[in-house]
């Protein structure tokens, strides 16, 4: 069911649309899919991969092998949707992995049971999640009158991707935000509720959305609205702590890497390893650096009129310059973990008709060639 007046006039509302796609097949999503499909076959080709390589299986989890290969974090969603009720048996920390079960369900749902497809719905998931998130920002760009190609920042962000080819929660989990960010906008705010709950059962970081929208609704006086996001949207997880707590004796929470307590702290660890660190700059840090510069000006120019969406992006800008150091080991953890600042930049660029920005956030865009040229030309693994 509608809510009405469940937000403020958008900002494209009533606005003549000025970006509009000349051709039904010219458009963000399809070029992301073609560039996805494409880097895939690639990958497999040059490495002479299977999908099963995708999974990254470890010797140490799946054979219980204390001084074998660690594998990946794709290994536990595998074992999550091959069977949910055992996989604890195969995990380095089963209630910290159980902590994102939505993907490897919704897998195990489209795969019918059927174990030899798991490895392909992994990816496959993963692939549309992208696709079907560039396709609905674009939409939204497109609503506020912007053009649908700021879209791609999101599709090409190398997190997603990293996400993509190791079967990690990430595109999934952010395909749940944008459909929750359309249902706003579209005023059917439980289901948007609901969608963006699910978001953080698949990835906890998914929470810092509903965080701004619950706050928006707070100060507004809108009990009713914000009581949809309390109870639908950040409720679950608490919940689902309790419930794993119950089952473990743990909720996993204290497995996680605590946060630096030095901004970019975990990012400059890495000194000693010229390589790694520098590209971390040019991938993580430039654009950081550029966001909170960006959002400060925003702040000291007194623009209140969406300030929700400027704590959601704060929030997001704060995750990643205290990402502990062992996010920054890897390329792959890194990326996927900091994907959400990408969609919390785009988010307030659309709201604000703030085309700088949005050109701005295309710096993202250009991350996908530095990793698709590593995971092509260099040894395949989680660095």
């Amino acid at each position: 069911m509608g809510v009405q007046g469940a937000l403020p006039p958008a900002g494209g509302r009533g606005v003549p649309e000025k970006s509009t796609f000349h051709h039904p097949l010219l458009r963000p999503s399809l070029l992301v899919a073609v560039t996805y499909i494409v880097l895939i076959i690639l990958i497999t080709l040059i490495h002479h991969y299977n999908v099963i390589h995708y999974i990254h299986i470890g010797t140490k989890f799946s054979q219980h092998d204390p001084k074998g290969f660690g594998g990946y974090d794709g290994q536990f969603y595998y074992q999550l949707a091959r069977d949910p009720f055992h996989a604890y048996q195969f995990m380095d920390d089963p209630p910290y992995r159980y902590q994102r079960i939505i993907y490897p369900l919704v897998v195990r749902l489209l795969s019918l049971g059927q174990t030899a497809l798991i490895p392909y719905m992994l990816l496959l998931v993963n692939c549309l999640s992208s696709v079907l998130s560039v396709e609905i920002v674009a939409r939204l760009l497109k609503k506020h009158g912007m053009s649908p190609w700021f879209s791609l920042a999101l599709g090409f962000y190398f997190g997603q991707t990293s996400a993509f080819i190791f079967d990690t929660t990430e595109p999934f989990t952010y395909l749940l935000v944008c459909l929750g960010l359309l249902l706003i906008e579209e005023e059917y705010l439980t289901a948007a509720t609901i969608s963006m709950g699910l978001a953080v059962l698949s990835r906890e970081t998914a929470i810092l959305f509903p965080i701004g929208y619950t706050v928006f609704y707070l100060l507004r006086g809108r009990w009713k609205d914000m009581a949809r996001f309390v109870i639908l949207a950040l409720l679950p997880l608490p919940i689902w702590y309790a419930v794993l707590w119950k089952i473990f004796g743990s909720t996993g929470l204290t497995y996680a890497p605590p946060f630096e307590h030095i901004p970019f702290g975990g990012l400059f660890a890495f000194l000693y390893n010229p390589t790694l660190f520098w590209s971390l700059i040019g991938l993580m840090f430039v654009p950081t650096i550029g966001g909170w510069i960006f959002a400060a000006s925003e702040i000291l120019k007194r623009h209140w009129n969406k300030a929700y969406l400027l704590l959601i992006w704060l929030l997001h800008l704060v995750l990643v310059t205290f990402m502990a150091q062992s996010s920054y080991q890897e390329f792959v953890s890194a990326g996927r973990i900091s994907s959400g600042i990408v969609l919390a930049t785009l988010l307030y660029g659309w709201q604000t008709r703030n085309k700088t920005l949005l050109w701005i956030s295309q710096y993202y865009t250009l991350t996908f060639a530095f990793y698709a040229f590593g995971v092509l030309f260099t040894r395949f693994v989680p660095t």
